[in-house]
């Protein structure tokens, strides 16, 4: 059994208190939270003699792609859930200390960190008698559809998480907040998430706040990604057209009438956007060009015909401009490319 005292100090964090449930064997504590989490295999790391019951506390909150569930069970624990393939469960401790082994990688879970495990190794996680968890499941397809959409191509490779995360960062402490404000909700006024609308709704923000918050293997594709959305029309094309036209560019004005504006126009549009004048910015995608040409040159090829082929015209500037961007005269790289 569950003393009142232990439960009076976790009612706050309690996704659901209208499905609270406290078994007390290692069977019925293993069945309800492989229901509500995930299926796993757990051991009380204690003669059964010495601790006959747990004193376990689980409750749980259905969000459609997502759930939230309190777990707490009172007595040293040892959890192997294998490879959870289908779910990132994101962990927060609210209590206590323990630890959560995804693979060869063990990290200690203490209330400064949030620790999201991985879909692909085998995860097992310690726990301690006063240690309880706080855990966001989230739907691994979900979550990848949605980078997928955002980038507008396939994920390559799993979706992968940095596994420990800082409480107090800025993901951390609008994770909490967030999670808490759920929790808070279900508590005084549980009508508003009877509503799927309203629980989906939730979902959609935990994964919007995971994808853009917390760190993974795809986040500074994402970031390219939302910068490229936000350059004006008329700099994207310019500057698109001077990257795959350049050796037929001649000027700022040449680049600002094919697009449709008026010099001043993109002069302000690519300082603003990309802090840089279109000047400058023709200038260093012409030296990058005159450089890839150099590199790839055979001996018969010369400095001043490179020049010409991406449409360089003032040779003696440009060389000086070739020499402060990479370094070397082009003669050189030339030397060594050859």
């Amino acid at each position: 059994m569950t003393s009142p005292e232990l439960l009076d100090e976790t009612l706050a964090s309690i996704p659901d208190r209208r499905n609270l449930c406290t078994p007390g064997t290692l069977d019925e504590s293993m069945h309800v939270v492989g229901q509500r989490i995930h299926p796993h295999r757990l051991r009380v790391l204690a003669p059964l003699a010495a601790a006959p019951h747990l004193s376990c506390v689980v409750s749980s909150l259905e969000l459609g792609d997502c759930a939230l569930a309190y777990v707490q069970y009172g007595h040293n624990v040892e959890i192997d859930a294998g490879v959870i393939a289908e779910h990132f469960l994101v962990k927060s401790t609210l209590r206590g200390e323990g630890r959560i082994t995804c693979g060869d990688h063990a990290v200690t879970s203490t209330p400064s960190t949030i620790i999201t495990t991985s879909t692909t190794e085998r995860t097992q996680i310690l726990m301690t008698p006063q240690c309880c968890h706080l855990t966001a499941r989230i739907s691994r397809p979900a979550l990848e559809a949605r980078v997928a959409e955002k980038l507008g191509r396939a994920l390559p490779e799993p979706l992968r998480f940095e596994r420990a995360v800082r409480a107090d960062s800025d993901f951390g402490r609008g994770w909490h907040r967030l999670l808490s404000h759920i929790c808070e909700l279900s508590a005084s006024a549980p009508g508003v998430l009877a509503s799927a609308d309203v629980r989906n709704q939730y979902s959609r923000t935990m994964i919007e706040m995971l994808i853009h918050s917390a760190r993974h293997n795809y986040s500074s594709a994402l970031e390219e990604a939302e910068a490229e959305r936000a350059l004006p029309w008329h700099v994207r094309r310019a500057r698109d057209y001077v990257h795959t036209h350049i050796a037929e560019v001649r000027s700022v004005a040449d680049v600002a009438a094919l697009v449709g504006v008026t010099a001043r126009t993109l002069q302000n549009g690519f300082r603003q956007a990309l802090g840089v004048a279109p000047a400058e910015y023709l200038r260093r995608v012409r030296i990058q060009a005159l450089h890839q040409a150099l590199v790839d040159a055979g001996p018969e090829r010369s400095v001043t015909e490179l020049m010409q082929a991406v449409g360089i015209v003032n040779f003696g500037r440009y060389a000086y401009y070739y020499r402060r961007q990479i370094g070397v005269p082009p003669s050189v790289t030339l030397k060594r490319g050859a």
